[in-house]
């Protein structure tokens, strides 16, 4: 078990006023056997009224509001506390849509190739070590090469991305092999920006890959949000009126108590 504090803060700046903004935040960490959030203090301006919080259809802790009023930032913040724990077993199993590909997972010829490439190892568990090595291998790291809306093959074929497309990838090729996986989005250890990884079903647990950094995602990373791929579990949503350009910047910092 580990307890870990946390703090993430994102600012987005408009070119030109907007208004009429209503936006939803899975910024909240998942309530899980394996994740138990002690406290947390959430803001975000400028806000109108109070926000409601509520659970999604993935069981992520959601949190919506709106702006009517003309506006040139909008700014979300949390800090807190949390314990984990992944020896908690999950007597429940996942849903059977983490078996079957996604819009942003769908596979490629290319992919599928790729996947029979892969060693079949004793357990699953083996085996996506295996996946997360390879998809490593397979990219260069490259920020700004890709968007959120980069599929799982285009990706591919690029062969270079940022860690929503190796996580994206990973699921694909564990979905082929027949392994139950999920997106995840998060925090980990450490400080800068906010994360993405996968997760993969196997003996009444969900284990965590990092394939960006080809290592396994253990209890010192945070679980904001999980889904079918990062359409699913987007850290913030939102829609409003005005013509303008938007500029993001986002800090996270995780540390263990």
């Amino acid at each position: 078990m580990r307890k870990l504090s946390f703090e993430f803060n994102t600012r987005i700046d408009f070119s030109n006023p907007v208004k009429e903004h209503s936006f939803l935040l899975r910024c909240i960490p998942m309530s899980l056997p394996q994740q138990r959030l002690l406290r947390f203090r959430l803001n975000a301006e400028p806000l109108e009224t109070m926000g409601s919080f509520s659970t999604d259809s993935f069981g992520n802790s959601t949190y919506s509001g709106r702006i009517g009023a003309e506006h040139t930032s909008f700014s979300y913040g949390i800090t807190g506390i949390l314990e984990r724990d992944d020896s908690c077993f999950i007597p429940k199993q996942p849903a059977p849509f983490y078996r079957y590909p996604s819009f942003l997972t769908h596979p490629s010829a290319e992919l599928i190739t790729f996947a029979n490439e892969i060693s079949h190892m004793s357990t699953d568990l083996e085996t996506a070590g295996a996946i997360a090595d390879a998809v490593f291998g397979h990219f260069e790291y490259v920020p700004g090469s890709t968007s959120t809306a980069t599929t799982a093959a285009q990706a591919f074929s690029l062969k270079k991305g940022v860690c929503q497309d190796y996580a994206h990838v990973f699921i694909t090729v564990a979905r082929l092999l027949n392994i139950p996986a999920r997106y995840v989005c998060g925090l980990p250890l450490g400080d800068g920006s906010s994360h993405a990884w996968a997760e993969i079903w196997h003996d009444g647990r969900w284990y965590g890959f990092d394939p960006t950094r080809d290592r396994t995602a253990d209890e010192g990373y945070i679980k904001l949000s999980v889904g079918r791929d990062f359409n699913d579990c987007s850290i913030e949503r939102g829609h409003f009126l005005g013509a303008c350009q938007q500029h993001q910047t986002s800090f996270m910092k995780v540390m263990e108590q």
